[in-house]
């Protein structure tokens, strides 16, 4: 499969994903099975939203009723109504499977106007490599996908050097290239001998994680991971018959012979008619485990349409938090309806407070919208919130649809910390009270943990090893804070790591950054990012679940001094994952620290002064251009003597302990001149 190969080439990462995957599918199917075998009954239908997208120099040559046959074909054959399931030989007859897997072409865009489930693009290229994913980005000449969690994404294109299709398997790549390809000829009624749509048959299978009924391994060793398919040396071509028996390889040498029959094979349209039970356990298995969102997607479902339809669509400020009390809520105001919007009335509220109203007046079209800045509103109590937004007197009048009318966020207000900042996660009140967690796909998060820490009984965790969806970015994100009548300032942070993947390698590993923001999270600043290796505090491969014992911890640090009066900031924490494996955060302190007035005044400071024996000779702002330190008596006797190199430091300490009472004078020789400043020894 060298789609599969490729994308292993670009994140190696994804073998071991792949593999683990491929047991978990397995054990899955196992159960599945038996307990369908225990119960005797057949399963839910799973309808599964289907969009193409028709991405050629000439979409026109694919009709609406050529892709409408295809999607027949595809319910025919996974539905096991197939009328030349009769071509299946009798001793493969009981294992012919009838799947609970169906499809639907898309009745909505994933902005829910209206859809046939088809969109055509014109592309100035005339082919596509298999492993050139170009052809699923606009950009460079294709068509975006649809949200890989609720549309079943199929591009029909003309693929080059005789490719017919290529699939991905569940989290077998990035989500925006999640889907199926295949050659516009290869629809019903397109070039014989693959003109049945038995293509996209063969790769939906790998998209619901069959494998090649080989095993793709040209060998008998290899596995497809199904017990009822025959063992098979390699793929089958053209058109075999079973009028004079099994047919038989190196493999399987008696009967009941190879099963050619099968879609995951490479015969001839006409030739392969069967899923097996097993491979249904599989597929169906995949779609639960891994793909479950597609099952409860509203993607087929018909938009209802009105003929005066206004409908609030989003909050998009605030984005969880604000960094003022006094803020504009933006919403997007969307027109579902017939009618062209001309006005509404927008109401919005603090906790069910008092309403401030904004009179929209404007010309939106049909199936168009716009973003509404609102009156503004203010905070009164720190905490978090809730902002409701209803919108009224569409168009002066009421509106046919009121079921999208209302809308509400619920986002965090504070007033901004001073360091010092401390957080060991130790209470169970999580968030800890001003934090917030940012989980833009609602999967695994940052999460308290009670079974590591470096300090006490906890600290927070990033299951990356539980995290399928590679790409995803998670936020832990720190109490506002404003760092004033400072020097410095630094924040510290615990944190422990491993990988799954050899670290010696340059996979793509998961990552951890800290992150700066001066506009209350609108856009930051990288400050710290590790990964691999640099990250990592176990430093062997570690195929489970990673928890970290107490020395598998380091303490880092971030210079915070450049952000000192910069006004209001932001600090999070950000996982990007690779599904690598855990890391953990303990132990985080923000602090600022304040020179003495008279160093930063004088440059040069001695402490204490009187003294009883031991004295710190400092520097401000550091000590590069020292050359030496000497100490006399007041005999002038040279008691202590220090040369200093380029690589000097600010604090230097002595002891005269061993001296007696009396005045002594400190000699600082520097490139240019030579200070002195008496001490008094007591």
């Amino acid at each position: 499969m060298p789609v599969l190969e490729n994308n292993f080439k670009r994140n190696p990462t994804l073998r071991s994903q792949y593999e683990l995957q491929n047991q978990n599918i397995r054990i899955a199917a196992l159960q599945r099975k038996a307990l369908s075998q225990q119960l005797r009954i057949e399963g839910t239908t799973y309808y599964i939203p289907i969009v193409f997208h028709i991405v050629l120099t000439n979409p026109n040559l694919v009709t609406d009723a050529m892709v409408q046959a295809q999607v027949d074909q595809l319910n025919r054959d996974y539905g096991g109504v197939n009328p030349d399931s009769t071509l299946i030989p009798s001793w493969f007859k009981p294992l012919f499977a009838k799947t609970s897997i169906q499809f639907k072409l898309a009745q909505r865009t994933p902005d829910d106007n209206p859809s046939t489930g088809i969109e055509r693009i014109t592309t100035s290229k005339s082919s596509f490599a298999i492993t050139d994913p170009s052809v699923k980005y606009t950009s460079s000449g294709g068509a975006n996908a649809w949200d890989h969690t609720k549309y079943f994404n199929v591009w029909i294109t003309d693929l080059s050097q005789g490719y017919l299709g290529y699939a991905t398997f569940p989290n077998s790549g990035p989500a925006a290239e999640d889907g199926v390809v295949i050659k516009y000829t290869s629809l019903p009624g397109g070039t014989a001998p693959y003109n049945k749509g038995r293509t996209l048959v063969h790769e939906s299978g790998h998209f619901f994680s069959l494998i090649h009924i080989w095993g793709d391994e040209n060998g008998c060793s290899g596995t497809d991971e199904i017990d009822d398919t025959p063992n098979q040396g390699t793929y089958t071509s053209g058109c075999p018959t079973s009028s004079g028996g099994p047919r038989t390889d190196a493999c399987t040498t008696t009967s009941p012979g190879i099963m050619y029959e099968n879609y995951m094979d490479y015969t001839d349209d006409a030739c392969m008619v069967m899923f097996t039970l097993d491979q249904k356990a599989r597929m169906e298995s995949a779609l639960n485990v891994y793909r479950a969102s597609l099952i409860t997607s509203n993607g087929a479902d018909p938009v209802v349409s009105f003929n005066l339809d206004a409908a609030a669509k989003s909050i998009n400020t605030p984005l969880q938090r604000i960094c003022s009390a006094t803020f504009q809520p933006v919403i997007t105001l969307r027109n579902r309806g017939a009618q062209t919007l001309t006005a509404v009335t927008i109401k919005a509220s603090i906790d069910n407070g008092t309403a401030i109203t904004t009179n929209w007046t404007g010309s939106l079209a049909s199936l168009t919208e716009t973003n509404v800045t609102l009156n503004s509103m203010t905070v009164t109590v720190e905490g978090i919130h809730v902002l409701n937004v209803d919108i009224s007197s569409a168009n002066g009048t009421t509106d046919d649809n009121t079921s999208n009318d209302a809308i509400n966020i619920t986002f965090l207000y504070y007033l901004p910390y001073s360091p010092p900042i401390t957080e060991s996660f130790e209470s169970t009140t999580y968030p800890p009270i001003a934090w917030d967690i940012v989980n833009p796909d609602l999967g695994v998060t940052w999460e308290r943990t009670a079974t590591a820490a470096k300090t006490g009984n906890a600290s927070v965790v990033l299951r990356n090893y539980d995290y399928s969806a590679n790409g995803q970015k998670d936020y832990l994100r720190l109490p506002l804070m404003n760092i004033t009548n400072a020097d410095s300032a630094f924040m510290t942070f615990q944190v422990a790591a491993a990988v799954v993947t050899d670290p010696k390698t340059s996979a793509a590993f998961d990552t951890l950054d800290v992150l700066v923001s001066k506009d209350c999270g609108a856009t930051f600043t990288s400050l710290y990012h590790k990964g691999g290796a640099d990250l990592i505090t176990r430093s062997a491969a570690t195929v489970t679940s990673f928890t970290p014992a107490s020395t598998e911890w380091r303490k880092d640090s971030v210079n915070l001094t450049p952000y000192i009066g910069a006004g209001q900031i932001l600090v999070a924490f950000m996982n990007t994952n690779q599904h690598e494996n855990n890391i953990y955060l303990d132990d985080i302190n923000v602090y600022s620290v304040s020179i003495n007035t008279n160093l930063k005044a004088k440059g040069f400071m001695i402490t204490p002064n009187p003294t009883n024996g031991k004295i710190a000779v400092q520097f401000y702002p550091n000590a590069g251009y020292v050359k030496g330190i000497n100490i006399f008596s007041s005999t002038g006797e040279r008691v202590a003597s220090r040369i200093i190199n380029a690589a000097g430091s600010s604090y230097y300490g002595f002891d005269l302990s061993a001296y007696a009472s009396g005045v002594y004078v400190v000699q600082v020789v520097l490139g240019d001149k030579v200070i002195t400043q008496k001490v008094i020894k007591r």
